[in-house]
């Protein structure tokens, strides 16, 4: 099928769930619920928070389906609302992190940070140690095949820092899984992709 006429009917399937088509959003729902949910659980390695944010994701996208213009698929679009769903709760997450490691060191009576944990073995664990915006741009390009300028809609970025995002997850993934230990990550500018 042409992804013009693809995109076109995503739209007009947009503007029928909109309008409170339910027959429209049925659609939707099935079409997206699956590669959402999955996309989710890479992004979190928890099913119970992927479900949740999937929930999440659509509650949201009821209230905001008149902004998709039709630009890239519908379920481009749904993914982009739940890679922000996630990222809101990685910065939860983290933020209750920080508060039970500042409680752990108050009650050893220390101020200095906790030792860190090992990377570990396999692949979920070299993941797990990227940024959420380099596993975000490694999965989307990697496992949904999306262009750089829809990862850059994805993540709220320009299409030159998603490739850098993507080239930075790539490099520490083959670093972790060969074994290296030391590498600097993180969302920061610095170096050429």
């Amino acid at each position: 099928m042409n992804p013009d006429h693809h995109r076109h009917e995503d739209l007009e399937l947009a503007h029928a769930a909109a309008a409170g088509d339910t027959m429209a959003w049925r659609r939707i729902y099935d079409d997206t619920c699956q590669p959402l949910f999955n996309f989710l659980c890479y992004q979190t390695g928890d099913r119970d928070a992927a479900r949740d944010l999937l929930q999440e994701t659509y509650t949201t996208a009821c209230v905001r389906l008149g902004d998709y213009r039709g630009d890239g698929s519908l379920l481009g679009w749904l993914r982009a609302v739940a890679l922000r769903k996630c990222l809101d709760w990685r910065r939860r997450v983290a933020r209750r992190l920080n508060k039970l490691a500042a409680y752990a060191r108050e009650a050893a009576g220390t101020s200095a940070a906790p030792a860190s944990v090992g990377i570990g073995d396999g692949f979920q664990s070299a993941l797990d140690q990227l940024s959420s915006r380099q596993r975000a741009a490694l999965l989307l390009r990697e496992l949904e095949d999306q262009s750089f300028a829809q990862i850059a809609d994805a993540l709220g970025c320009s299409e030159a820092t998603a490739r850098v995002h993507h080239h930075r997850a790539r490099a520490a993934m083959r670093l972790r899984l060969s074994g290296e230990t030391e590498l600097a990550l993180g969302d920061n500018a610095g170096g050429t992709p």
